[in-house]
């Protein structure tokens, strides 16, 4: 009989490991995720990644920065990485100035589990670029478009 109460902890446990590995993946297959992997760990560079409840207030599931110092390859390849992904976005509000992205806010398509995902960037005037990764449910929309998106 051990077995009929194993079962649907097994199941329950199963479940939540192949649901954060959806979440996982929503930012895996983006050309961003390479930012963080190469420049997260480097001397100067500032990075942030939070999850579960340190979000919980604010109503996202996943949020993850990265903050260098201004460096003409890192931005080159920061703004490679913005063109492909911002491919994908649904809503799109950008700055360019001398032919570079100098801000940008990318909404992606939601994922099938109805997780919001956005792209922000800005070169700041100190001389360092931020860019950002944030995904959550239906109520992040809201809060990003409050935070970020300024009413005309």
């Amino acid at each position: 009989m051990k077995i009929k109460k194993t079962f649907p902890r097994l199941l329950i446990l199963f479940l939540l490991l192949a649901a954060s590995g959806i979440t996982m993946q929503a930012q895996e297959n983006l050309r961003i995720n390479s930012i963080f992997e190469k420049y997260g760990k480097q001397k100067g560079a500032t990075m942030v990644v939070l999850s579960g409840k340190a979000l919980h207030n604010y109503r996202l599931d996943k949020y993850r920065s990265i903050t260098v110092q201004y460096d003409k390859p890192i931005l080159d390849d920061i703004q490679q990485c913005l063109e492909t992904d911002k491919k994908q976005a649904r809503q799109i509000k950008e700055v360019i100035s001398n032919g570079i992205i100098s801000s940008g806010y990318y909404q992606l398509p939601e994922e099938e589990n109805h997780i919001h995902r956005y792209i922000l960037f800005k070169i700041g005037d100190d001389g360092t670029a931020t860019l950002i990764y944030m995904e959550g449910g239906q109520d992040s929309e809201e809060l990003i478009n409050r935070l970020f998106i300024k009413k005309e």
